[in-house]
């Protein structure tokens, strides 16, 4: 596991239990895409860590929204206009959680060096054969 009652303590103040953490851990596991058997980084899993205590804190207080509601951005009533939220993390996800998740190291830009633009083809010569 990623947080125990004592870290989430630790980085949110409140009192949780190990079922509430087993739960916003499998959500912090969908949002990444990573299970926690496939991070080998140090770094990775502290941060984790802080993420699934964020998310726990925040499942603590709204975990009916989490598991009930749909991801919305706006409804009307007098015409029943709803628009969904495309980004799909608005109510399910704690916001300090979708912050630290920025910071995984798979999450971070790279830059590639992939070689020359122009692949010539070497000229074939008598001697050089």
């Amino acid at each position: 596991m990623f947080s125990t009652v004592n870290s989430v303590k630790e980085y949110t103040g409140y009192d949780v239990t190990m079922p509430l953490i087993a739960r916003a851990q499998a959500i912090v596991e969908i949002y990444i895409g990573r299970d926690e058997v496939d991070i080998e980084s140090a770094s990775d899993l502290i941060l984790l860590d802080k993420i699934t205590s964020y998310q726990t804190a925040y499942m603590l207080e709204n975990e009916d929204v989490v598991f009930k509601q749909a991801a919305l951005t706006s409804q009307g009533q007098t015409d029943a206009i709803v628009n969904f939220d495309t980004r799909m993390m608005s109510p399910f996800m704690s916001p300090l959680a979708i912050i630290a998740a920025n910071g995984l190291s798979w999450n971070r830009s790279r830059s590639y060096r992939t070689g020359k633009i122009f692949q010539w083809p070497t000229r074939m010569d008598w001697r050089t054969l």
